[in-house]
């Protein structure tokens, strides 16, 4: 028969038992990330995939617009690939994007209907890739090595609110076939 230990519940505040040993209580606990806890629970964890072809220095490849009223867009990371050396940056933009083509997000949860209520936009195969944009802040950027690829780590950190956008730039590269594919999911605003 093991040690009693009294606790107060931090949700409803009553008091408890539990059962331990020594004094102490024996607990278990799991380290999944909030992406996972969302794409089981909610159904809101997708990926983006964009490509553009033939990226020219200073050409955005990738685009992505949170239009929820009433959810945050968090982003976890941004994995990016050149076939060339390549510098990316991500920016905060303004404007609306003209050129490439519209993609859709795919939902990690493939049991979920959810559809992500958002806006994505990638270069393609546009002389130009995605034009119309103003970038506002830089929030990152990485080189990418030759036929390699870069993670860039947000951590759930970076939340965008409604109609607040984010664009993935090759800022230093030539003829370069990049791809980017952003990995968010939605979480009620609060």
């Amino acid at each position: 028969m093991g040690d009693r230990i009294d606790y107060e519940n931090d949700l409803t505040g009553a008091f408890g038992q539990a059962k331990g040993s020594d004094g102490r209580l024996n607990v278990s606990a799991r380290a999944d990330s909030r992406a996972y806890y969302n794409s089981r629970d909610e159904g809101e964890t997708y990926t983006l995939v964009c490509d553009h072809q033939s990226t020219a220095s200073g050409e955005y490849v990738g685009y992505l617009k949170n239009t929820s009223a009433t959810h945050d867009l968090v982003v976890g990371r941004i994995g990016v690939s050149s076939v060339l050396l390549g510098r990316i940056k991500v920016n905060v933009v303004t404007g609306t994007p003209s050129g490439g083509g519209a993609t859709t997000p795919v939902n990690l949860n493939r049991r979920s209907t959810n559809v992500a209520t958002c806006d994505g936009y990638e270069g393609a195969s546009a002389a130009s890739g995605i034009g119309g944009l103003t970038a506002s802040a830089v929030l990152n950027f990485r080189y990418c090595p030759a036929a390699e690829g870069v993670t860039i780590e947000f951590d759930d950190c970076l939340r965008l609110p409604q109609n607040v956008a984010i664009a993935v730039e090759n800022d230093e590269t030539a003829g370069a076939d990049t791809s980017v594919t952003f990995h968010f999911y939605f979480e009620v605003k609060r």
